[in-house]
């Protein structure tokens, strides 16, 4: 598998359904990761529900990454706490407010679907 796109996961919450996550991920090798946005609910984590298979997830996702899978996170609105390191890159890891890819000669676009929710826009 050449990318993969994975959006609003919310770990940190009981509906993130991280156990068929884990599966998945467990199951791919992509070259391209693309993780957009909410991954874990930053609005949620204070509340301090975080089960095992969320870690897993997160290891998972950085094993990826130590094997050579580029991975992307572009902020998304439960991500506000990550705007201040946006255009961060830690070696295959980098931190974005939109994406935009070349495949097969075509352009890709990819961001949360938060840019187009005023009061968000508004907080930077």
């Amino acid at each position: 598998m050449e990318i993969v796109v994975i959006s609003d996961v919310h770990l940190g919450t009981f509906g993130s359904h991280s156990i068929e996550l884990n599966k998945y991920l467990s199951s791919i090798k992509p070259q391209v990761l693309v993780l957009n946005g909410d991954i874990i609910d930053i609005w949620q984590f204070r509340k301090s529900y975080s089960p095992a298979t969320h870690l897993k997830i997160m290891q998972k996702i950085m094993s990826l990454a130590s094997k050579g899978t580029k991975i992307y996170y572009i902020k998304g609105n439960h991500d506000e706490m990550l705007r201040k390191f946006i255009d961060l890159n830690l070696s295959n890891i980098e931190l974005v407010d939109k994406l935009i890819l070349e495949m097969d000669d075509k352009k890709a676009w990819i961001f949360h679907g938060d840019v187009f929710d005023a009061s968000v826009n508004h907080a930077k």
